[in-house]
C-alpha cells in the first residue's frame, strides 16, 4: 500500500491540532483558575491548626498544580456560607454540615470520604439496656426511662428520634420519661447509675465487643474503666452514619475535580504524613475512598426533615 507525502502530512498536522487543543484545553482552566481555596475549621487557636496542616496543603497543591490557600473558619455555619458563596472551593465537613450545604444549594458534591483503619466508613447511633435490666427489644423498651443527647446530637437524639418516627414511635408517649443529657458518655452513665432503663450512644459495631468495638462512645469508656461491657446490652442500631467528605464547588474545572479526588484516594500509600495531619477521625487513618451516590442520603433526609419542621 503506497502513503503519499499528502496523507502523511495531513495526518501529522491533525494529530498536532488535537494535542494542541487538549494542552490548550489543560492550560485554559488554569490560566483563569489562580488558586484553590479550602475551608477548614481551626477553632479558637486557627494559626496552630494551619501550622499543622500544612502537610495536606502541600500535598493537595502538588497534585493539583495551582497554588492551594486554607481559610480558617470558626463554625460549620461560617464553612457553609463560605462554599456556598464561592469564597472557598473545597470544604472539609461533617455529615451533617455537608448535607446542610448540599440541601441549601446543589452547587456541591463530595469526593472523598474518610475510613476508619478498619474499613468503617462510619459509625451507628444504639440503644443500650442494662444486661440485667430485661430489655432485649426496642419492644420491650415501651413505658420505659430513656436518655438521650442534647438536641443537636446526630448519633445521640436526632437519628434515633427519626428512624423511631419512621416505626411511628414518639418517644414522649412511647417512653415513661425522656431524660436529655450533654452526651452519649453522660447517657451510659446515667444507665450504669440506674437513672434510666436506656440510653442512646453511638459506635463503629466493627472489632472487639468485649472492648467496646473499635471506637465509638463504649469504647472510650471501657478503655477508660468506666464500663465492663458485660454491663450492657445494644438493643438497636440505626442504619451507618457516615463520617464527614471532603467536597468541592461542582463548577470547579472537571481536570481539578478528579485531581484532587484521586490525590485523596492516593494520600494513604502516597503521603501518610500529609493523612496524618488531616485525620480528624482519630481512629487510626484509613485514608479516603469515593464515596457511592448513596452514602450520606440517610443523613441528607434528616437535613430535609428539620428544615421542613422549621418553616
Amino acid at each position: 500500500m503506497r502513503v503519499t507525502l499528502r496523507a502523511v502530512v495531513a495526518g501529522c498536522l491533525s494529530l498536532f491540532l488535537v494535542l494542541t487543543a487538549l494542552a490548550s484545553a489543560s492550560a485554559d482552566w488554569r490560566d483563569t483558575f489562580k488558586v484553590l481555596r479550602v475551608g477548614v475549621l481551626t477553632g479558637p487557636d486557627s494559626a496552630y491548626r494551619l501550622a499543622t496542616l500544612e502537610p495536606f496543603r502541600v500535598y493537595l497543591q502538588d497534585h493539583a498544580g495551582v497554588p492551594v490557600e486554607l481559610i480558617p473558619l470558626g463554625t460549620y455555619g461560617e464553612l457553609i456560607d463560605a462554599q456556598i458563596n464561592d469564597r472557598v472551593q473545597y470544604a472539609i465537613y461533617s455529615a451533617t454540615s455537608y448535607a446542610t450545604a448540599a440541601v441549601q444549594c446543589q452547587c456541591v458534591e463530595a469526593i472523598a470520604a474518610p475510613v476508619a483503619a478498619d474499613g468503617a466508613l462510619g459509625f451507628h447511633s444504639i440503644l443500650v439496656a442494662r444486661a440485667d435490666g430485661g430489655i432485649a427489644s426496642l419492644a420491650d423498651a415501651r413505658g420505659k426511662s430513656i436518655a438521650l443527647a442534647g438536641e443537636d446530637s446526630v448519633a445521640g437524639r436526632l437519628v434515633p428520634e427519626q428512624a423511631f418516627a419512621a416505626e411511628g414511635i414518639a418517644p414522649d408517649d412511647y417512653f415513661a420519661r425522656v431524660a436529655t443529657v450533654a452526651d452519649p458518655a453522660a447517657a451510659i452513665t446515667a444507665l450504669l447509675s440506674g437513672n434510666v432503663d436506656l440510653a442512646v450512644g453511638w459506635s463503629s459495631l466493627t472489632g472487639p465487643a468485649t472492648t467496646g468495638y473499635d471506637f465509638g462512645v463504649l469504647t472510650r469508656m471501657v478503655a477508660e474503666g468506666r464500663l465492663d461491657m458485660n454491663q450492657v446490652r445494644i438493643i438497636w442500631q440505626s442504619r451507618l452514619i457516615p463520617f464527614g467528605p471532603h467536597v468541592v464547588r461542582t463548577d470547579i474545572p472537571h481536570e481539578l475535580r478528579s485531581l484532587l479526588a484521586r490525590a485523596l484516594v492516593a494520600m494513604a500509600s502516597e503521603d501518610p504524613e500529609a493523612l496524618d495531619s488531616i485525620d480528624r477521625l482519630g481512629f487510626g487513618g484509613g485514608g479516603f475512598v469515593t464515596p457511592e451516590p448513596t452514602l450520606y442520603a440517610g443523613v441528607m433526609d434528616l437535613v430535609k426533615k428539620q428544615d421542613t419542621a422549621s418553616r
